[in-house]
């Protein structure tokens, strides 16, 4: 073997310097990456079990206690667990939402009632007050009884 052969320097060369760098560097990023993936598997997993969603006595339903109509296709243990995943998401959103728009939405209602209001006669008035007051009375038993389930 002649000395052009042999290698200068065990590997101290730029090429293999920067060959350990990017290897490195890939080793890092593939390893931060699993981590990421890990996390949000366990997320995922540990958000609704197949066991937690047929215990879950508002799995299935939607707000009012109806059977959500995607339950008449025959879903898996999987599915319905990913499918209570998304209702409980969005159900969410929907009250979020709802916190935003009520007060707006009452508004409006009100400006409604009192706008009738000034169109009935006073006996009409003092009618239509009573129906609206049993009207507030009954849809507060309603929901009452939906919260009590």
């Amino acid at each position: 073997m002649t000395n052009d052969m042999i290698p200068a320097g065990p590997l101290t060369s730029p090429s293999a310097l920067k060959a350990k760098l990017v290897a490195g560097t890939a080793l890092v990023l593939l390893f931060g990456s699993g981590v990421v993936v890990g996390l949000a598997w366990d997320q995922t997993a540990s958000a609704s079990t197949p066991e937690a969603v047929s215990s879950d006595r508002r799995s299935g339903r939607d707000a009012d206690g109806r059977r959500l109509i995607v339950e008449d296709v025959g879903l898996s243990a999987v599915q319905k667990s990913a499918v209570d995943s998304l209702v409980v998401f969005h159900r969410h959103r929907m009250s979020d939402l709802d916190q935003e728009f009520r007060p707006r939405y009452d508004t409006v209602i009100a400006d409604l009632v009192e706008e009738i209001k000034e169109v009935l006669t006073n006996g009409q008035r003092l009618q239509y007050d009573v129906l609206l007051a049993e009207h507030d009375a009954a849809r507060a038993a309603r929901h009452r009884s939906r919260s009590q389930k």
